[in-house]
């Protein structure tokens, strides 16, 4: 299992914002821990899932703005 703090670390690097030195600690580190290399490929997998995900308002709060609008533009 991964400490915690490992795992807090692995989220910093792969939004980079890990320290240099600790960055290049962390390299050296998956090159002799599979499994700690598995983590951060995860991590990496799930962040790009993340950065590409549809975002879009759902039509019926669309439909509501606009509706709402509609009635302000009446009541003038």
């Amino acid at each position: 299992m991964i400490k915690t703090s490992t795992q807090n670390e692995l989220i910093q690097y792969v939004y980079d914002e890990l320290a240099k030195n600790a960055s290049e600690q962390l390299e050296t580190a998956f090159m002799h821990d599979e499994e700690l290399a598995e983590s951060c490929s995860e991590l990496l997998q799930i962040q790009n899932l993340l950065d590409n995900a549809l975002k879009s308002p759902h039509k019926r709060a669309v439909q509501n703005i606009l509706n709402y609008s509609k009635s302000l533009s009446l009541q003038s």
